[in-house]
């Protein structure tokens, strides 16, 4: 059975400790040194609880009564000063916040959570390899956007392939059906195995129709309804914006939204760079339209452009 200190009763544990030794340590002092009066005794066994390695020092070359008592001394000063140092190591594995599965089971980095799927495959971050942006299948190099990953009421993992799902509020997100789904990445299980989720509503990003979501990549939407997502390549060093339907994918350097907030890409490479607008890059096609680069925009709740 594993037992966890709150760091009230470890604070409590840690205090009694050191004080019990420290009282030993002193009633060594006091007994095994021979002094030239009591009121050095009194003097050196007082200053031994305040400076116990100077102190122990001291005894041990001044006012040792034998070898034996030296070691006695030096044995008793090794135990003190082992006691805090062991007490401190238990303190870093035991009180520190805990972090637990929908089992109930207890992981001390919130990075070794195991996460399973109705199926009972398990999901894993890989946080040497990619911290938290990505989980990976039963320890294999096959791996899912960990933005995409969240958990339902039941804290079994859902992969939201078409980015249907949007936040509700602060303390949940919702599917086109109304189902209820948790972001794996900010998500903690309590002890009992119950949800522990909130997301503050201003780190939210907005999509073209005011659609929230806890990432920054969110969905764009062509002038027909088509949806794509932006997706980046680190061996290419290129990003990529993708057809969720047809799967379909365009170049990051053409793609772009028009001034209503609609994905276009220009196929035909012929958009002119302008000034830019507020650090936006903007473009004109040959007929004088506006569009400005798709990567450098955002849209606030109420779908409204911003940056433009």
């Amino acid at each position: 059975m594993t037992i966890i200190f709150t760091s009230k009763v470890f604070e409590i544990i840690f205090w009694v400790v050191i004080i019990l030794m420290k009282v030993l340590y002193a009633v060594t002092i006091f007994f095994k040194c021979k002094y030239d009066n009591k009121r050095i005794r009194n003097v050196i066994t007082f200053l031994s609880i305040l400076f116990p390695i100077i102190i122990g020092i001291i005894c041990i070359i001044k006012y040792k009564r034998s070898t034996k008592d030296a070691f006695i001394i030096l044995i008793t000063l090794g135990l003190y000063l082992f006691s805090i140092i062991a007490v401190s190591a238990i303190n870093t594995n035991s009180v520190q916040e805990k972090y637990y599965d929908k089992e109930g089971k207890a992981y001390t980095y919130a990075s070794d959570i195991t996460f399973t799927d109705t199926d009972g495959n398990k999901y894993t971050f890989n946080f040497d390899k990619t911290g938290y942006d990505y989980l990976y299948i039963n320890g294999t190099d096959e791996r899912l956007d960990a933005n995409l990953c969240y958990l339902d009421s039941n804290g079994y993992i859902h992969y939201d392939d078409d980015l249907s799902i949007t936040a509700k509020d602060e303390t949940s997100c919702v599917d086109e059906d109304g189902s209820i789904y948790y972001p794996a990445k900010y998500t903690k299980f309590n002890k009992n195995g119950s949800i522990n989720y909130s997301f503050d509503s201003g780190n939210f990003k907005y999509d073209r129709f005011g659609n929230a979501y806890t990432y920054d990549y969110v969905p764009y939407y062509d002038s027909d309804g088509n949806k794509y997502f932006y997706s980046f390549d680190s061996n290419t060093q290129k990003g990529t914006y993708t057809n969720i339907s047809t799967r379909e994918t365009f170049e990051n350097e053409y793609s772009f939204v028009d001034e209503n907030g609609y994905f276009v890409y220009d196929k035909e490479h012929c958009f002119k760079n302008q000034k830019d607008i507020e650090n936006v890059k903007t473009y004109k096609d040959s007929s004088g339209k506006t569009y400005y680069w798709a990567s450098g925009v955002s849209w606030d709740k109420k779908g409204n452009l911003l940056n433009k």
